[in-house]
């Protein structure tokens, strides 16, 4: 009992609250396969259903943030709009085009594997910009994550990948896009509150998304009351509470490097949802890859990783 106690006091600890914050972001993002599933349901197309997410998102942020502190919440320097207006246009707009770009031509299997190089430009961009070190401990982890990610995805089926050299280019550059938001995202939340960050960013993603693709247009043959139900939950659960506890845990005292790999249980819960909720099979090969992407998470909290 003791052993418990002591464990749970450790995992709830000053040094720990950081990475157990981006794990519940990577749950919460795990959803974000069920709700736009549940947008196409009801008729809404990729540009609205990408809109509809940001432009909720910021939305539900309004009440929320005028409740926490008022106007002041809303306050913002210029240096920090640049950032916010960065993370917006590169990790949301152009994100989402080059990730459904990448679906689009080579499928969701390659997509989602290229996507979840994400890791490996962290670890890269962490080790120029905050002088993290970068040991064999933490190498293999993040070997062994991908490995993971391509057994879950593909469940050891190499017919479900296709190639293409236009799908590979966007394939790519959404995981290095998809990676600017711990990056960027840590550079900002030093000084402002996650809320702002969330918020600006979120204003501008779908301004952009909006002004580039004019998805109110496909607003008209939605009529149901359902799509802004849809739309209320997809802004709110693996967008705003997911970025919140995102931008929330990088303020913390944590190694970036660490992070895209501790978010990537995501992966996890969207393949139980689809096994739950849609009658996915779940294969041999799908559960190693669960329990090996697991392990990877376990491996990058054991002390000393940089070594």
């Amino acid at each position: 009992m003791n052993k418990i106690t002591q464990f749970t006091k450790q995992l709830i600890s000053v040094d720990n609250i950081g990475y157990l914050m981006v794990f519940a972001a990577g749950c919460l993002w795990g959803t974000i396969g069920l709700f736009v599933n549940l947008m196409r349901s009801v008729g809404a197309d990729t540009s609205l259903t990408a809109f509809m997410r940001l432009f909720m998102g910021a939305l539900i942020l309004i009440p929320i943030m005028l409740h926490k502190g008022g106007l002041s919440m809303f306050k913002i320097d210029k240096r920090g709009l640049s950032q916010c207006f960065m993370l917006g246009i590169l990790s949301q707009a152009l994100f989402n085009y080059c990730y459904i770009t990448s679906i689009g031509s080579v499928g969701v299997a390659t997509a989602s594997i290229l996507l979840y190089t994400a890791p490996v430009f962290v670890c890269i961009m962490s080790r120029i910009f905050f002088k993290e070190s970068i040991g064999r401990i933490k190498i293999f982890a993040l070997i062994i994550n991908i490995t993971g990610c391509f057994l879950m995805v593909t469940g050891g089926n190499l017919s479900n990948l296709k190639l293409s050299t236009a799908g590979i280019f966007f394939g790519i550059a959404a995981g290095f896009l998809y990676s600017l938001v711990t990056i960027i995202g840590k550079i900002t939340s030093g000084d402002i509150h996650p809320f702002t960050v969330v918020f600006y960013s979120f204003l501008f993603g779908w301004l952009s998304i909006g002004i580039f693709t004019s998805p109110w247009e496909s607003i008209k043959a939605v009529s149901e009351l359902r799509f802004w139900f849809y739309a209320l939950g997809y802004g709110l659960i693996p967008t705003v509470g997911s970025y919140s506890l995102y931008m929330g845990g990088l303020r913390k005292r944590l190694e970036i490097s660490k992070v895209p790999v501790i978010a990537s249980v995501e992966i996890v819960v969207a393949t139980l949802i689809g096994v739950i909720v849609f009658k996915e099979n779940l294969n041999f090969i799908n559960v190693l890859g669960i329990i090996i992407l697991l392990s990877s998470i376990a491996i990058m909290q054991v002390p000393g990783t940089g070594k």
